[in-house]
């Protein structure tokens, strides 16, 4: 408490110290300019010829003047004009007691010069703005004046305009004399500001010196404004910022008025519409001087005093209109009231605002006490006679307050947008990893669940009606869906990393767009959509990373799909300025130009109901970029759309020392299988195992043969699978090695032709691959091939794999013979039996639960997935959702071991941290349920309260001592538990203050709990 006290008092300190500064450099500044002595006019005479008088300095030529009431002294005559009214004494400047009750009349003055002071320089004389209508003569002379002088109102025309004439003496006795006529205010014919006498180029040097500090002051002050309307334009689009240009032009133009009125005889203004704008400048800048600082004002901006501001200028602006003259110079009184009210309101609040917390603060209070300053002595020049110089530094400080508060504030944002940075990279890389491990861990069960599926599908014993049949095949196509989703997932993370490399080839578009199309069947079939290529033969290949290409494909042709209900989807290609094009174009639905604008940006969907994540054209586009080339569309609302990408073309890749060799040897084998005149036995030269090898690269084929030794395989190239299919018919082939992309039709196109005429063993087929991925791999092992080898091509794994088809279809030869001998080995069959009783549960499985439990694990994919786990919050449903499909699962794999009890309220709408719930759930089941002989119940309750949801999760598994207890939530960097549980407690505090709440007894389970505001909702 002590140092909260010791923190405000050095504050005040701090604030009673610039006040002090401020003041004493005002002080200093008046006596910078603190005139000398000077004589004092007495009687309507000032004597100079005693006076030392320099060149550059100005008098004031204050005194006694004579003054003539109700009469203009005639310039011409002044003598016997003066002779027929009785002069009077009054003072200039003014003085309370003066009698200000005539309108009109003459000040008159004799300044008497010595020789020397005729003789030396030319003079000028300022007469300030006088109410409210004057004029000067020198010796008779008219020399200046400030609108129409006259003895009656009908021809008086007021203005209160200062101006300066210039005269030479020329004689020792100069006459000054000044009409005065005032019949626009109650307070007479008066002058109450000092007349300025001296040498021409004093009176120009000391306006020059004031004209000079005005400049940069209202210069200044433009520059701001010009500042904020820039900002307007091009920054910030808020009309706040207009209302901080019109804070700036109010005090420039405040400053003008204030020091020089004659701006008003440049508007040729009269005296009444003068004192009215001068009266709307001042209120203008007070006005915006307090919203100014009230909207600086972090704490106090909604102050209710701010609003009766605000009314009580209004008020004052509309009477400064609307009443007359004589009544607006007596409520002069009130508005000033109110500028001073509200000034030191603001200034109080901002020192209060500095005292009490914010350190960037005493910038405010710098700028508060600064134009304090200048408003305490601006009342002081209103109010009194004093004459004090035209003073800049308030303005400059306020200024520098201003600056160093915006500057400080700009620091502080900018500390916080780098910090705010910094954690969004964080969380985004946490994002990435988070889905990346769990793609990668979904992989495999996804994996396994289509796989059962389709072996129950393709079970030939299957007791499953033919409409669960369906079913249980569109539900493998969802997986595959899904599959690519991941696909998508895992290649966006690693393009963002940029750990993903191309290995780019001469490769066909044309064979690979049939491959796509191939692996795309299972998508289309019962659908009313054809896919159609018109690439031609002839097309060059471009130089791109097969595997890439394909997904390329891939993800463009299966977005068509999607957005196509009915019609075509037809890929044509191109040369463009050296580069291929490659047109994917669809009949579909179309996007509109809202969309176009962010398709291709990551998680954004053409569709709001789009079940992938929005990652596919990204992906796409990226690799495309990758390539040097670039992804492009075109699009009309339901005509459909128009997806082209750019690719360079591949250059010659035969090299040409080894062309002859292999063309004579394609020649050759072609020419034997297909002259009819030739009937070449393949018989006559082959030896123990016949492979046939079909690719479109010859650099493969030529490896492929190299691989197999010609001892003990032949093996037959062909670059076409025509030429293949040709081939077929001519011998017993032991295996067929076969490219899933060869050009004219797709591999999976020739696998299909090929298991038209042979089963799976009797000829093995062992498919080629640009990838590994489950829509490579499944369209070809579902079509009828053995087995895959990825490419690049290892040696060592085709070879194994060649000749484990190759043995399998020997073996199956001999499988009579094999069990003769085993059952004579008497061998114990219980891994036999066992792979063959598990094959058979696979097959005879329950089928209505094998669908509910595909139906929950894919709602648990599809809630784990969700675009919706990005957000910050979810609703209470979506999580339940996710929670019922784990323990649903749970319970099928478990079953009497794991009972789940549900306690929910249905009226509960509130919106909770996604997945957060299910990590509980799965720690009860798996730490507390299994853990125990006989399994036990989880019970998941949601309960209503006033304030807030109450969400817990209980068990009555093994328990945990409160060690254990202790540690699962601590800081520990222990990974091997707790993981889930602290994840979910520092995201329940870092959104609602308070984590989770666990109590547990060991033997008789845990509780694990936690509160969700209804007011964050």
């Amino acid at each position: 408490m002590s140092a909260i006290k010791n923190y405000k008092r050095q504050h005040i300190l701090i604030i009673v110290l610039i006040f002090f500064v401020l003041t004493g450099l005002r002080f200093l500044w008046l006596a910078y300019y603190l005139p000398p002595e000077q004589p004092i006019a007495r009687n309507g005479i000032l004597d100079l010829r005693n006076y030392e008088w320099k060149e550059n300095q100005t008098i004031h030529l204050d005194g006694e003047w004579l003054f003539y009431p109700e009469t203009l002294i005639d310039p011409d005559n002044l003598t016997s004009t003066a002779s027929k009214s009785e002069p009077i004494i009054l003072s200039i400047p003014s003085k309370e007691g003066d009698d200000s009750s005539h309108q009109f009349g003459t000040y008159r003055l004799k300044i008497l010069l010595d020789k020397k002071q005729v003789s030396n320089f030319p003079y000028g004389i300022q007469i300030p703005a006088a109410k409210t209508a004057s004029a000067l003569f020198v010796n008779g002379q008219l020399e200046g004046n400030s609108g129409e002088v006259a003895a009656s109102s009908s021809l008086h025309r007021g203005q209160n305009v200062p101006y300066t004439a210039y005269f030479t003496a020329y004689q020792q006795e100069i006459d000054i004399t000044v009409h005065l006529s005032n019949f626009d205010t109650p307070e007479g014919a008066l002058i109450n500001k000092h007349v300025t006498f001296g040498s021409e180029q004093a009176v120009l040097n000391e306006q020059n010196n004031i004209k000079m500090l005005l400049f940069t002051i209202v210069v200044v002050l433009l520059i701001h404004s010009l500042y904020t309307i820039l900002v307007y334009l091009f920054i910030y689009r808020k009309k706040i910022v207009l209302f901080f240009t019109a804070g700036f032009l109010f005090p420039a133009a405040d400053e003008l008025i204030t020091y020089n009125k004659s701006i008003f005889g440049w508007l040729l203004l009269d005296y009444e519409w003068s004192l009215k704008i001068s009266n709307l400048v001042y209120l203008g800048a007070s006005f915006f001087f307090v919203h100014f600082m009230r909207v600086l004002l972090s704490k106090y901006q909604d102050a209710k005093r701010f609003r009766w501001f605000t009314i009580l200028y209004g008020i004052c602006a509309l009477a400064i209109i609307v009443i007359p003259t004589h009544f607006l110079l007596s409520a002069n009184t009130l508005f000033f009231t109110l500028y001073f009210v509200s000034f030191f309101s603001v200034v109080i609040l901002a020192l209060k605002e500095y005292i009490q917390e914010k350190e960037e603060s005493i910038f405010l209070a710098f700028t508060a006490l600064s134009t304090t300053s200048g408003l305490l002595w601006g009342l002081i020049k209103a109010f009194t006679a004093m004459e004090i110089p035209f003073y800049p530094f308030d303005y400059l400080f306020a200024f520098l307050g201003f600056a160093g508060f915006w500057f400080k504030r700009f620091y502080q944002k900018t500390t916080l947008v780098n910090e705010l940075v910094d954690d969004l990279k964080k969380a985004d890389q946490l994002k990435d990893d988070f889905l990346m491990s769990s793609s990668q861990k979904l992989w495999n069960p996804m994996n396994e669940m289509i796989t059962i599926a389709q072996s129950i599908y393709d079970g030939e014993n299957s007791s499953i009606t033919i409409q669960d049949k369906n079913n249980l095949k569109y539900l493998i196509d969802i997986g595959r869906g899904m599959s690519f989703a991941l696909n998508d997932l895992l290649d966006f993370t690693r393009l963002k990393e940029g750990t993903l490399h191309l290995h780019p080839k001469s490769t066909s578009v044309q064979g690979t767009v049939f491959g796509v199309f191939d692996m795309l069947r299972f998508i289309t079939d019962g659908i009313q959509i054809q896919m159609i290529s018109t690439i031609p033969k002839s097309f060059p290949n471009v130089l791109a990373d097969e595997k890439r290409l394909i997904q390329i494909l891939f993800n463009l042709l299966h977005n068509a799909i999607k957005y196509t209900n009915v019609g075509f989807i037809v890929v044509h290609a191109k040369i463009e300025n050296g580069m291929a094009t490659i047109h994917i174009q669809d009949t579909g639905l179309g996007i509109d130009e809202e969309t176009q604008k962010r398709i291709f940006s990551p998680y954004e969907q053409g569709i709001a109901s789009d079940n992938g994540i929005g990652l596919g054209l990204n992906v796409c586009k990226k690799l495309i970029e990758l390539h040097g080339g670039t992804l492009q569309m075109q699009s009309v609302p339901n005509q459909g759309s128009n997806f082209f990408f750019t690719l360079p073309l591949a250059p010659e890749q035969i090299n040409p020392d080894e062309e002859p060799t292999l063309q004579t040897k394609f020649e050759s084998t072609i020419k034997s299988s297909v002259n009819a005149t030739n009937d070449l036995k393949f018989e006559s030269f082959r030896k123990q195992f016949m492979i046939l090898a079909v690719d479109d690269d010859p650099i493969n084929l030529k490896l492929i043969s190299n691989i197999f030794s010609s001892e003990e395989y032949e093996v037959v190239t062909v670059t076409s699978g025509e030429d293949a299919l040709k081939l077929l018919d001519k011998t017993e082939w032991d295996l067929i090695i076969l490219d899933a992309m060869v050009p004219y039709t797709s591999g999976y196109a020739l696998v299909r032709s090929i298991r038209d005429h042979y089963s799976i063993l009797e000829v093995p087929i062992l498919l080629l691959t640009a990838r590994n991925y489950p829509e490579d791999v499944y369209t070809g092992l579902a079509l009828g091939a053995n087995d895959y080898v990825t490419k690049p091509i290892n040696s060592l794994e085709l070879k194994i794999r060649s000749r484990a088809l190759i043995d399998l279809k020997y073996s199956i030869n001999q499988r009579l013979h094999m069990e003769a001998a085993w059952l004579q080995a008497q061998i114990q069959p219980h891994f036999l039996f066992n792979t063959l009783n598990t094959i058979a549960s696979l097959s005879s499985i329950d089928s209505e639960r094998m669908v509910n439990l595909l139906n929950h694990f894919g709602e648990y994919l599809r809630g784990s997935f969700d675009v919706k786990n990005l957000q910050r919050v979810v609703p209470l449903h979506h999580e339940l959702e996710l929670v019922r499909s784990y323990l649903y699962i749970e319970q099928e794999r478990f079953e009497e071991l794991l009972h789940v009890k549900w306690e929910v309220d249905k009226s509960i709408d509130v919106d909770i941290p996604p997945i957060s719930i299910q990590p509980l759930a799965e720690n009860a089941v798996r730490h507390g349920i299994l853990e125990k002989k006989n399994g036990g119940t989880v019970c998941i309750r949601v309960k209503n309260h006033a304030e807030h949801v109450e969400i817990s999760i209980t068990d009555d598994g093994v328990g945990m001592d409160e060690a254990i207890v202790k540690d699962l939530l601590s800081d520990s960097n222990d990974t091997r538990r707790g993981i889930g549980l602290r994840n979910t407690d520092r995201r329940l505090k870092r959104i609602y203050g308070q984590g989770l709440q666990i109590s547990s007894v060991p033997n008789e389970g845990t509780q694990i709990m936690f509160n969700v505001p209804k007011t964050l909702k």
